[in-house]
């Protein structure tokens, strides 16, 4: 067994699901692998990290707004069932008017156009609303009054994914945090508490891929977070982003392209916003809001 397969099972490893052929193929290969055993190590300290996570508690009136939306909900469906049932009863009686007066002229093709006998339109079936597709940054407040981020990844469709921690520039190679199947309409939060704990990084660096699409992750503490700063930089796009990311304490999201620019930034009090579009005067890339980050991502 190599190391790259060894990687891809690790999750069921840990849980204990291989087979018995599988998991004596991987047993033999830890013995004399000492990568994939601080690797094992690093992953069994996250699965402790994420079981032991604080719950989150929900506000204290939740019950109560949501009762509230589905009476108001309900209310509003029996109006509609009453202002239908009235229209329908005016309808009857127009339309049988209006076949009286055909009747009387079914030879007419003036009088059928008019009337618009003959023809007839299927009501137009109610699409349900989309759910937003992507990866999200959330922070979530503990009782003991932390805020911690989540990493909420969710499809309209059944995609493959993967989620690597990268260690700054010459500590590591890229590890394997989460790997499964996105499924259209479910939600996977990957709490990242831990690494946070692991790598003692003030910024995050993950990448995140799906059906073998990249994108990099810069993702801060988060507290407190800065709204204006001054910075003054010349580094590498990726290195940017990532500086920026630990001046404000805000989530920053790198769709990249090809080519990474080496960009100059020089600003006073300028908010986050102000600063990455001043970063990305001339290069191939745009900015947008995702969620509670800001996304680059290559111009259209």
């Amino acid at each position: 067994m190599r190391c790259e397969h060894f990687r891809n099972i690790i999750n069921e490893y840990i849980e204990g699901s291989l087979g018995d052929a599988m998991r004596d193929q991987a047993q033999a290969h830890l013995n004399r692998c000492e990568a994939c055993q601080r690797e094992l190590r690093f992953m069994q300290s996250i699965w402790r990290g994420l079981s032991t996570a604080p719950a989150v508690k929900p506000p204290a009136d939740l019950h109560a707004r949501i009762m509230t939306h589905v009476r108001a909900n309900t209310r509003v469906r029996q109006a509609q069932q009453r202002v239908a049932f009235w229209r329908w009863a005016g309808a009857v009686a127009m339309a049988a008017g209006l076949f009286g007066m055909g009747f009387l002229a079914a030879r007419s093709d003036g009088v059928q156009a008019a009337f618009g006998f003959g023809s007839s339109r299927p009501p137009a079936a109610e699409m349900p609303a989309p759910v937003p597709a992507g990866v999200f940054v959330v922070y979530r407040a503990t009782e003991e009054g932390l805020r911690l981020p989540v990493l909420e990844a969710r499809m309209n469709r059944a995609a493959a994914a993967e989620l690597h921690y990268v260690p700054e520039a010459g500590l590591g190679k890229p590890m394997l945090v989460w790997k499964g199947t996105l499924q259209p309409s479910k939600t996977v939060e990957i709490p990242l508490r831990t690494l946070l704990q692991y790598s003692k990084e003030r910024v995050l660096t993950l990448r995140w891929s799906v059906d073998g699409l990249d994108r990099v992750l810069y993702i801060p503490a988060g507290y407190p977070p800065a709204k204006i700063a001054s910075v003054r930089l010349q580094a590498k796009l990726s290195d940017a982003l990532r500086q920026l990311a630990s001046v404000y304490q805000t989530p920053i999201e790198w769709v990249p392209n090809c080519a990474e620019p080496l960009v100059v930034l020089d600003v006073r009090d300028a908010t986050l916003e102000d600063a990455l579009r001043q970063l990305l005067i001339g290069t191939t890339y745009t900015l947008k809001r995702h969620g509670e980050a800001w996304r680059v991502m290559p111009q259209q």
